[in-house]
């Protein structure tokens, strides 16, 4: 029973730390998210992946729905057509 209290408390110590860590990770990876989906909506998923309860939620929900906030559009570019000589 001794060595149940004792891993209980080292598992306890990890999960404490977790939140932190993914802290980390979402702001560590934010340049990305900022550029795929533009300024507003860049913040407002990074500022919803720092939270942790609301990004278990919002990344349960994307599992079946895909991604909430949608990628910024690209303007589609010309065809490059080479001219003739």
């Amino acid at each position: 029973m001794e060595w149940f209290k004792q891993m209980w408390s080292k598992v306890w110590r990890v999960i404490r730390v977790l939140p932190v860590v993914g802290v980390f990770i979402v702001l560590a990876t934010s340049g990305e998210v900022l550029r795929r989906k533009g300024y507003v909506l860049g913040v407002l998923a990074v500022v919803l992946d720092i939270l942790p309860i609301i990004c278990v939620i919002k990344a349960g929900i994307e599992i079946f729905t895909g991604d909430l906030i949608p990628d910024k559009l690209e303007p589609e570019s010309a065809p490059d057509f080479e001219t003739a000589a």
